[in-house]
């Protein structure tokens, strides 16, 4: 199961939800009755339109899909980045907005009616106003209102990305942004907060320092102009200047309604961020922190790694080998890419042992133990051993001989294999363990779907490493 994206309630209770998974899913009385596929990356917004049953879904794969009787009528294309958000007009025409930083307008028949343009950066939610207007929000930081196709006046909050937008039925509009605050804004003087929360917005608006690789764009200190350029009125509502007092850099937004600029931010820092530190990476239809190339040998090829600085990097790494089965020996040196460029987590424990991308103990060991070696595993490590970190039995490598220097060790049963696998210590005691797991007399059935190949290649790696005498032939 993945993330649930959307969700839009029709006139009639009929409810339709759009996933990472690709599909969008239709739901009368709580249960599925329909599953619409067609998109190769996630469906991020998905919409009913009014007496007519028609569906609409947006998506990552910068497509938007109409559906009638859960069969695929028409495929629109225009957007050139994902489309984020749907908000529906008529039973005739709708409007869409996406990662492109523009808005369209549709019809059923398949038209693009209009393209509009008035944000900076990724436009993540359009709700309608009355009149004919509407409004949206994005990465820019802001709230824009339009009449007539155009920004006709443009919000600023102290935040960084505005998620959410909904037009009220009273005509206020509510902004969810990432600092996990829901703000109202409304025209009525009537509800409108007093003077002193006013002015404690417009301070923390003002000392909201925006990240210098957005707003410089590479633009040199001294070439930027002084205070005095802000006697010029601006041409446009919402439009940016960048003033210098000193070595200070400051952002202002002119307000049309009230013919000034407004201060919205302290620039901070160097000019010209990286794709490191510009923020979230769409990939397959998903936001990461990061997306590392990962050149490989052997096949010679280059591959997409997408990872979250909240991920294990040796996690990362595993589920990148088993998707592209890949040979695990590239597993550290994956790993040691991704904590060396995302500044993760260090290889290993703090106290010299290997580390297990599973589960965070003593990694397998391969050659002779030596006593008092790191590595956890509970009390294993003070008995001077190693165990098996999943199950806490205690594997020892064919090497054998292991001096522990502190008298015989005990390990822990093994929960999973009920003692299939035994140390060299246990080996002379005369008592054939029994096993309910091997040796297996019958077919192993996979009651959910596999990947043949890949299980299939897999095992020819494992043939590939055993003696010649134990090998099987590889036409079999």
């Amino acid at each position: 199961a993945e993330n649930v994206t959307s969700l839009f309630v029709g006139k009639f209770g009929t409810i339709i939800s759009g996933s990472w998974d690709c599909t969008a899913k239709v739901w009368v009385n709580r249960k599925c009755t329909m599953t619409l596929t067609g998109h190769s990356f996630a469906v991020w917004a998905v919409a009913i339109l009014p007496e007519v049953g028609i569906m609409v879904t947006a998506s990552a794969d910068k497509l938007i899909k109409l559906w009638k009787a859960g069969v695929s009528t028409h495929t629109l294309s225009g957007h050139t980045d994902a489309v984020r958000s749907l908000a529906v007009i008529s039973s005739s025409e709708f409007l869409s907005a996406g990662n492109d930083a523009s808005v369209r307008r549709w019809s059923t028949t398949g038209d693009c009616l209009g393209t509009y343009y008035g944000h900076d950066n990724y436009i993540y939610s359009i709700s309608l106003l009355g009149g004919g207007g509407w409004v949206t929000s994005g990465e820019d930081r802001s709230v824009r209102v339009w009449r007539d196709n155009a920004v006709v006046q443009t919000i600023y909050l102290p935040a960084i990305s505005v998620w959410s937008v909904a037009a009220l039925t009273n005509g206020d509009i509510a902004a969810a942004t990432n600092d996990g605050c829901v703000r109202i804004f409304t025209c009525d003087p009537a509800r409108q907060a007093t003077q002193e929360i006013q002015e404690i917005y417009e301070t923390e608006l003002s000392k909201v320092a925006l990240a210098a690789q957005q707003e410089l764009g590479g633009v040199k200190l001294t070439d930027l102009p002084g205070a005095e350029a802000l006697y010029e009125p601006g041409a446009r509502d919402g439009q940016q200047k960048m003033v210098r007092n000193g070595d200070a850099v400051s952002v202002h937004s002119w307000n049309m309604a009230e013919q000034k600029w407004d201060k919205i931010g302290d620039v901070v820092g160097a000019a010209g961020g990286t794709t490191e530190t510009s923020g979230k990476k769409l990939y397959m239809g998903k936001e990461w922190d990061f997306v590392f190339d990962i050149e490989i040998d052997e096949p010679k090829s280059t591959l997409k790694l997408p990872y979250n600085t909240t991920d294990s990097p040796f996690m990362a790494a595993q589920q990148f080998i088993h998707k592209n089965d890949l040979s695990q020996y590239y597993l550290e040196e994956i790993a040691q890419h991704i904590i060396t460029h995302s500044g993760g987590q260090k290889v290993g424990t703090d106290d010299g042992g290997n580390s297990d991308p599973l589960t965070g103990g003593s990694s397998y060991t391969t050659g002779a133990l030596q006593a008092g070696g790191g590595g956890g595993g509970g009390g294993a490590g003070s008995a001077g051993g190693f165990f098996d970190p999943l199950t806490g039995g205690g594997y020892v490598s064919g090497s054998g001989g292991v001096e522990t220097g502190q008298g015989p060790r005990v390990p822990p049963p093994d929960p999973w294999m009920q003692g299939a696998y035994r140390t060299e210590e246990s080996m002379d005691t005369g008592e054939v363990a029994k096993n309910s797991y091997f040796p297996l007399n019958e077919f192993l059935r996979f009651d959910s779907q596999v990947k043949a190949e890949a299980m299939v290649n897999k095992l020819k790696e494992f043939n590939s490493l055993v003696s010649e005498d134990l090998r099987v032939d590889p036409s079999i």
